[in-house]
């Protein structure tokens, strides 16, 4: 089960964060995002909260003594581990939450940021000295975005599986 808690950990934070180190002494954080805002990012301001999390290939992150590898990750989870969401608030804040809203999860989180989306769907993060940038696809109605992107996991059975994995995020409404 520490296994699977730490591959979401690692999953969520990875999918569109990511933090690199450098030795190098030149090395400049880049600077935070600022300014108006967009008519696209308007429209993507909100909490979107995490609604699956599909792979190609299947995979069985389960201790239950059972095989069951499936390609639907987000049905393994805990509750807890499906309680993800990022806040993009229209002052180019953001917010990744992890375990905040579900009672008695352990291991929870909450990183902070900034944020902008261009105009070619590429979201790109501003966070602990580091930027992450990654190419959503936002649906029509601007109620879902995904965003894919390509993980190792190790299954119950100690098998390193390599897949693309889609995560998919649902805007809430008032």
């Amino acid at each position: 089960m520490k296994k699977t808690i730490l591959l979401v950990k690692s999953l969520m934070l990875t999918g569109i964060l990511a933090v690199s180190c450098n030795d190098d002494n030149d090395y400049k954080c880049p600077e935070a995002f600022t300014g108006e805002l967009t008519e696209t990012e308007t429209n993507f301001t909100g909490l979107w909260k995490l609604k699956s999390i599909v792979t190609e290939e299947e995979i069985d992150l389960t201790d239950d003594d059972i095989d069951n590898p499936t390609t639907d990750l987000f049905s393994q989870f805990t509750e807890c581990q499906q309680d993800v969401a990022y806040n993009f608030n229209n002052d180019r804040s953001y917010s990744y939450l992890a375990g905040t809203t579900v009672t008695d999860c352990e291991n929870k989180q909450t990183i902070s940021g900034t944020w902008e989306l261009n105009e070619a769907s590429v979201l790109s993060l501003v966070v602990s000295c580091a930027k992450q940038s990654s190419i959503i696809e936002v649906n029509e109605t601007n109620t879902e975005f995904t965003i894919e992107t390509t993980y190792n996991f190790v299954d119950v059975n100690d098998i390193s599986v390599t897949s693309v994995t889609t995560s998919t995020y649902e805007k809430e409404t008032n």
